[in-house]
């Protein structure tokens, strides 16, 4: 209607009009096209606004029905996954239950540690691998049996080697036959080949004999400061078992002998001696839990068993615990 109007507002006039103002005829065209065209635009936009409000609750609706399909999706993964490791444990436990079947099943057992200890005053450590071993005739021949008569300042007369002499058998429980290994300072009593290493069939017994112990103030040490717990007051052997084979298991058997046998001299600062009585020494032998590998489970690298026990010693002074089996 507005443009019919002034089109014949145009027409009766058209010769009077000068340049000024065919522009601004002009320009007045152009803003009622734009004023038609943004008219038209807005009543678009109010019917896809419509359109889109009344499609909006489908679309909730379609992106909560693809969550609850994702977390049920998820839902079955793990499920899945759980499933898995269960169908994988129990394949794993079987194996084991049949590698136990035909394995060799070694039992350790040990004495009391012999009283009185020896003293070595050649000795200001325990042997490295390739000194005399500790349990060699020259060395038992060349140690005395300490005694509580004597006092040891604090010097160099603590620089000895104070060491305990344990008896032990192993005995083959199992099926098959067990190939076993002893640490360095541990041997078989029976004279064989190889004093530290031996087949053990099923039923067989083997006698055994271990040999350990710290420098006199070492022990001292042990007894001045037992908080935390003082690895200087134990000794530690392992003892490997291996099947015939070689294919199904290795065992590890560990044990600690542990005790305070190093007193303080009543009324004197420096000087300590031997307990009077082995009860106050309080030295005895653990047998920890045979510990299992399966050689189809691989390599792993457990703590030992008294790696916890000292940890906070070990720790204070910087070092590692001892090596994993």
């Amino acid at each position: 209607m507005a443009v019919r109007v002034l089109w014949d507002a145009l027409a009766a006039s058209i010769d009077r009009l000068t340049l000024a103002g065919w522009i601004q005829i002009i320009s007045a065209i152009g803003a009622v096209a734009a004023a038609i065209a943004g008219a038209s635009a807005a009543r678009s936009g109010r019917g896809a606004a419509r359109t889109a409000a009344k499609q909006l609750p489908e679309l909730q609706k379609q992106v909560e029905i693809n969550a609850a399909q994702a977390k049920a999706a998820d839902e079955q993964v793990v499920l899945a996954q759980e499933m898995l490791k269960a169908a994988t444990a129990a394949v794993r436990e079987a194996a084991r239950a049949r590698t136990d079947e035909r394995a060799p099943l070694v039992v350790a057992l040990l004495e009391a540690p012999q009283w009185p200890p020896l003293i070595d005053a050649t000795r200001d450590r325990m042997p490295y691998g390739n000194e005399l071993r500790l349990l060699d005739h020259r060395s038992v021949a060349q140690a005395e049996a300490a005694s509580p008569e004597r006092l040891f300042a604090r010097n160099g007369e603590r620089n000895g080697l104070m060491w305990f002499q344990t008896r032990g058998v192993l005995i083959n429980e199992g099926a098959t036959t067990a190939r076993v290994r002893l640490d360095d300072e541990a041997q078989f009593v029976e004279a064989t080949t190889a004093r530290r290493e031996r087949l053990l069939r099923p039923g067989e017994v083997a006698r055994f004999e271990w040999g350990a112990g710290h420098t006199i103030a070492e022990w001292a040490d042990a007894r001045e400061k037992p908080d935390p717990p003082n690895p200087l007051g134990a000794c530690f052997l392992t003892i490997t078992v291996f099947d015939s084979f070689e294919q199904g298991i290795f065992d590890h058997i560990h044990v600690v002998m542990s005790g305070r046998p190093i007193v303080s001299v009543d009324d004197s600062f420096d000087e300590v001696r031997l307990a009077s009585r082995e009860p106050e020494a309080e030295m005895g032998v653990t047998v920890f839990p045979t510990r299992r590998t399966y050689r189809s489970d691989g390599p792993r690298r457990d703590p030992l068993p008294w790696d916890g026990t000292y940890a906070a010693w070990w720790k204070e002074r910087g070092r590692r615990a001892t090596k994993p089996a």
